[in-house]
């Protein structure tokens, strides 16, 4: 359920008078809504006056919306390195207790360069989240469900195939997180990745593209059985095999 349906689901619940639900919508349109103050909150609270949503309904609907779209709380997060970091990094560890962060004792050479560390895999994480590119809102109010229809753009950046045996990508939709895994390789050999970020680090950095009408181009590398050890393996296995 996206913004428009969860709209439409409150009107429609609203059992007062045709002239109390116009005289509501009109206050709304009228109303110079900003946040926490948003247009849903004013649509609700006059509903509620209005005497023709009763409390049990608003709280019916808000535990149906809450159940289907569980990861909007991870739209609120803005730092990015809360976001890329904090959660993606601790929400890949949490499927796998095999997985540690780097350090000199696992890997002599580690100087910051990977994520995790996998039995001498390296492993770079790298995090983006579904949103409508054609809004303004901010990022809670424009989160986009996996079977949205709207245009998005997800970019990870900062790629270093290089520096890493296998890359770890979390796609996190309203209602849906999606992880790929692919060893370096495949990201270098993948036709949406661009090498040169920046100007001037050709071969150092690159990124990966991921829009609406091209994203079925990795439901190959897609985790669908919650096992991330054995996909991580397989992975680096590939790329070994390859050379």
């Amino acid at each position: 359920m996206e913004l428009t349906e969860l709209k439409d689901k409150i009107i429609s619940s609203f059992t007062g008078s045709e002239k109390d639900l116009h005289q509501v919508l009109d206050l709304v349109e009228e109303d110079q809504a900003i946040f926490p103050f948003n247009e849903f909150k004013h649509l609700i609270c006059n509903l509620l006056h209005k005497g023709g949503l009763s409390y049990d309904k608003y709280v019916e609907i808000r535990t149906e919306y809450i159940s289907e779209n569980p990861n909007l709380w991870i739209f609120e997060i803005s730092a990015p390195r809360g976001f890329g970091e904090k959660f993606a990094q601790t929400y890949v560890q949490g499927k796998c207790s095999k997985l540690k962060k780097p350090s000199k004792k696992l890997d002599k050479n580690y100087s910051g360069e990977y994520d995790l560390w996998l039995d001498g895999i390296t492993i770079e994480v790298k995090a983006s989240r579904a949103v409508d590119s054609d809004s303004e809102e901010p990022l809670y109010m424009k989160a986009l469900s996996r079977n949205t229809d709207k245009r998005f753009l997800m970019n990870f950046q900062q790629l270093k195939p290089q520096c890493c045996d296998v890359f770890i990508w979390v796609a996190v939709f309203r209602d849906q997180i999606v992880i790929w895994i692919m060893n370096s390789d495949e990201v270098t050999s993948n036709p949406l990745f661009s090498k040169g970020q920046h100007r001037g680090n050709i071969g150092k950095e690159g990124q990966l593209h991921i829009k609406h009408d091209n994203i079925q181009q990795l439901d190959k590398y897609e985790l669908k059985d919650d096992d991330i050890e054995s996909a991580i393996r397989k992975a680096a296995a590939r790329k070994k095999a390859s050379r």
